[in-house]
Order: C-alpha cells, then sequence, then structure tokens
C-alpha cells in the first residue's frame, strides 16, 4: 500500500469581458418603459442607450492572483494484477483583485438597470472570488488475462459550488453580476489494455464526461455540454 501527498499552488490570470451585442436596445427600451421615460432627460438617455454600438465593452475585469490547494492519494496493490487507487484534489480558493472597467455611461447607474456597473471608461479597484472544487476520484486496474487487462475510473467534482461570478468594488458595492448555477458533476472511464507480445501493447478507451452546467444555464460564455470520449493508442517497449 502506498499512501502520497503533495501541496500545490496556482496562478490565475482572470480576465472577464463582456460586451454590449443588443444591450442598448434593451436598455433603452427599459428606460421608456419606466416613469423616467416621461422626463426629457429619461428619453435622452434611451437615445444615448440606442446609440450603444454591439462591440462596446460592458465590463471588464483583470488580475492576477496566487491560490493554494493540495492533493492525497491511496494506492493498494492487491498482487500484480490488481490495484486500486483513492485520489482526493483539495477546493483552491482565489481572492481576485484587480482593475475594472466599463464603457458604459455612467447615467445608466442612476436608473437601477440590470447592467454591469458604468463608469464611462475610467477604471477602479474590482474584487472576485473564485472557488475552483474539489475532486474525487476512484479507479482500478485488473489484469484479468496474461494478454488483457481492463482498467476504470469515475471521479466526481463538487461544482454546485460555483453558482455566480460576482464582482465587487472596494466598497462592496455590485459590478457587475452573472448566474452561473453549476451542478456536482461526475466522469465514469472504462479502458482495456492488450498485450500483445513483449514488445507490442495496445490500448483503447470510452469515458462519459457530465457537463456541471445544467441545460437552462448554458450561455455564449460557457457553452458546455456532456461528452463521449473515445480513445486508443500503443506502445512499444525496445
Amino acid at each position: 500500500m502506498e499512501l502520497w501527498s503533495w501541496f500545490q499552488r496556482r496562478l490565475r490570470s482572470r480576465e472577464n469581458e463582456r460586451f454590449a451585442g443588443d444591450l442598448g436596445q434593451l436598455v433603452a427600451g427599459q428606460i421608456m418603459q419606466s416613469p423616467a421615460g416621461q422626463t426629457q432627460q429619461g428619453q435622452a438617455l434611451a437615445a444615448t442607450a440606442n446609440g450603444i454600438d454591439s462591440n462596446t465593452k460592458i465590463a471588464h475585469l483583470n488580475g492576477n492572483q496566487w491560490g493554494f490547494g493540495w492533493n492525497a492519494g491511496i494506492l493498494y496493490e492487491l498482487d500484480k494484477n490488481n490495484r486500486y487507487a483513492l485520489t482526493y484534489r483539495s477546493e483552491v480558493k482565489i481572492d481576485f483583485k484587480g482593475n475594472y472597467s466599463s464603457d458604459l455611461n455612467r447615467a445608466f447607474n442612476n436608473y437601477g438597470l440590470p447592467i454591469p456597473t458604468a463608469t464611462g471608461g475610467a477604471t477602479q479597484s474590482g474584487y472576485l472570488t473564485l472557488n475552483l472544487p474539489e475532486m474525487w476520484e476512484v479507479s482500478g486496474y485488473n489484469r484479468v488475462d496474461p494478454q488483457w487487462a481492463i482498467h476504470y475510473s469515475l471521479a466526481y467534482t463538487s461544482w454546485s459550488q460555483f453558482q455566480q461570478l460576482k464582482a465587487t468594488s472596494t466598497s462592496g458595492d455590485t459590478l457587475f453580476q452573472k448566474h452561473e448555477g453549476f451542478k456536482d458533476a461526475y466522469r465514469i472511464a472504462l479502458g482495456t489494455t492488450y498485450y500483445y507480445d513483449d514488445n507490442w501493447t495496445f490500448r483503447t478507451g470510452i469515458a462519459f464526461d457530465d457537463s456541471p452546467v445544467p441545460a437552462q444555464n448554458r450561455s455564449i460564455s460557457i457553452p458546455d455540454q456532456d461528452r463521449f470520449w473515445l480513445s486508443a493508442g500503443t506502445t512499444y517497449a525496445f
């Protein structure tokens, strides 16, 4: 039986950018439907919103920060033909401090619109906490015949802790907020190895990777879905 553990650190460079798209038309419509739309100032702002270019940067946050975590595992070898393992990777929490800016007119901040905080192109401090999830994995290897072996694994990742991306200012005000709504996910894999002779070894496998992103929460920024993996390979020993 073997035990192992090691400490790890990660540098995350975070850069979030969001562009306007058709936001201008949506914001203009909301202003016109609100009491502010009945005022001259509100109507002027709605006209400004209608003129927002689709490539306007409505939110930009970047920063670098270290995060620390650890890995551990146990390997049990029943005999030379059968072994089993359990591994764990800890959660890594990263608190970003960076620069936030938005090209939107600051006047939009006065109307309670569901858009990122506008800075008129100016830069201010922004903070964002990112939790990278913990992961468990169990795996095994069994040589069932002198020429054949099977290997398998099941990994479970606690993505449900990632519910939103939220950046705040020094005073604690929300700069931008995006709902993610991830769920815990798993990955299951099964493979075979064929020992042709002392030199040639052939391997093949299949895996199913469960997406942590529910269908109703998929977006252009994270267009994830379930995946099947097929793999094959060979090695030659000299």
